[in-house]
């Protein structure tokens, strides 16, 4: 289960769980492994059949204190309110200084330990490291983070120790509990540089993208039991992920230090997945792909433009898709390396001045077909059927598509090759259908797929409150015999394939 998922089933716990008490003894899937983890490391059974047990102050001192190993404490307890029952646990925590009293003699131990607190601890055991509180900004709640406990909590999002108990919210004053507390712990190992020993390239491969769905960087490995691992077989470990894992691409970069058996890997990640955009960083906000597009349709003329993603659930490949729709094929849009910045490279034209000129006749030539069809008082159906009916019967296909590729001219794959010389491959179809149909006020995108064996485009427009398809170039020369293709439902397109979740995303 991905982290996202695992993050809404466990709020749903929490919330038919009585304040408390310890209700089921089964842990969530998405917690079996830090339940395994918790087993493994002697984790008493008194916390491993009660995941869902608030967590005291005494509980606390003591899951960290049998995580170590139990070590024996240099000295006793120095708070006189200690239960024999965690004196080991306190004292341990106490002289480490991973925990303090409420006074010089005071501890509390029955008292519930809110999450920031619980990441405080945390974040002293691991020596407070310098952190940027720049990593809480994605949350809608950060404002509510207590002063003294922001760094650790920026420090413990920023590792990928803590998840949001909804998507965008950190709750940082809710009390924690036992499988929030192992699952933490667990995350903190290898961050102090301790190494994890991994036994094959798919157990590192498993560590990796438990990291990566985390944003949060891997512990330091062992790899003396995983046979001879070169630095390429672990690239090609990450290239395995980003394959089998696209939504994971937000991890851009992987660098890769191999000390004989001691392995470190450091992920560079997207700042719109982690909230870690560079101090003083501006950028247009976005928060869907409908903005995304919006951004780059008005940004043509630039050489980039600078972006801030809001939305941390859009993929990589998704918004890079989304990006096709600007840019009428005469200039590719695309998201930058670390996705702070829509870029434009021209294409299909010698010059970004042309490449504009282009566009700029192309959209005369339909804002003029629009002012001659389409009248005061038309439905939405009758602009779509009256445009449909322009391009169908005035496009002529450009054989040399099939016949003569290499001398094709480029404008046959654009709209303007459909609107200035009626002639055109479906891409040039389906844009300029698509831009007639944006001038009548009609929102439509372009969708890309196959139809039997061959690539394809055609579009989906929202028309008089319904979203349905419409491909002109399989229905041109057939306005007398009525269309195939005209205003139709996914399930009549039964030659055609694409990426239906992608479209539902578009047109949410």
């Amino acid at each position: 289960m991905k982290r996202t998922a695992a993050v809404f089933l466990l709020c749903a716990v929490i919330l038919t769980c009585a304040a408390g008490a310890s209700g089921s003894s089964a842990w969530p899937d998405w917690a079996q492994p830090y339940k395994d983890w918790a087993i493994a490391n002697d984790i008493g059974e008194a916390f491993i059949s009660a995941p869902y047990m608030q967590v005291s102050r005494a509980h606390a001192a003591q899951l960290l204190y049998e995580a170590a190993g139990s070590p024996v404490p240099n000295s006793s307890s120095p708070f006189e309110d200690t239960p024999e029952r965690y004196a080991d646990a306190i004292a341990w925590a106490a002289e480490n200084g991973i925990i303090d009293g409420v006074s010089e003699t005071s501890y509390e131990p029955s008292r519930a330990v809110a999450r920031e607190e619980f990441a405080a601890i945390l974040y002293r055991a691991a020596g407070s490291p310098d952190v940027s509180a720049s990593a809480l900004e994605s949350f809608a709640d950060a404002g509510s983070v207590s002063g003294w406990a922001r760094d650790a909590m920026a420090w413990c999002v920023a590792n990928g120790i803590m998840d949001g108990r909804a998507e965008d919210t950190l709750a940082p004053r809710d009390t924690i509990i036992v499988v929030e507390a192992v699952a933490m712990i667990e995350r903190t190992e290898g961050i102090s540089g301790e190494a994890v020993k991994v036994s094959s390239s798919e157990e590192l491969k498993t560590r990796l993208m438990q990291a990566m769905e985390d944003a949060a960087q891997p512990p330091v490995f062992d790899i003396s039991s995983a046979g001879t691992l070169t630095e390429i077989d672990i690239i090609n470990v990450y290239n395995s992920i980003l394959s089998d894992e696209p939504e994971l691409k937000y991890a851009y970069h992987m660098s890769v230090e191999l000390n004989g058996t001691e392995l470190r890997c450091t992920f560079s990640y997207m700042p719109y997945r982690t909230g870690n955009y560079p101090e003083g960083f501006e950028g247009i906000s976005v928060g869907s792909l409908n903005e995304l597009i919006g951004v780059a349709a008005g940004s043509l003329d630039s050489e980039s433009v600078n972006i801030r993603i809001t939305d941390p659930s859009m993929t990589v490949d998704d918004m890079n898709k989304a990006l096709q729709q600007a840019g009428g094929s005469w200039i590719l849009c695309q998201l930058n390396s670390d996705a702070t910045a829509i870029t434009f490279t021209t294409v299909g034209a010698s010059s970004r001045a042309e490449s504009l000129e282009m566009l700029e006749e192309t959209d005369k030539l339909a804002q003029e077909i629009v002012d001659e069809l389409i009248t005061d008082g038309m439905t939405e159906l009758e602009k779509a059927e009256a445009l449909y009916t322009y391009i169908t019967e005035n496009v002529v296909y450009d054989q040399r598509y099939y016949a003569d590729r290499e001398n094709m001219p480029y404008e046959s794959q654009t709209a303007y090759g459909a609107l200035h010389d009626n002639l055109a491959i479906c891409g040039g179809y389906a844009q300029a259908y698509q831009l007639l149909l944006q001038k009548a006020g009609i929102t439509c995108y372009t969708v890309s797929g196959s139809m039997g064996s061959e690539y394809h485009m055609w579009c989906i427009a929202h028309v008089d409150g319904e979203w349905r398809y419409f491909d002109p170039t399989s229905d041109r020369g057939r306005a007398d015999y009525w269309y195939n293709c005209f205003n139709v439902t996914a399930d009549e397109l039964t030659r055609y394939v694409w990426d239906r979740s992608f479209v539902e995303l578009l047109t949410k």
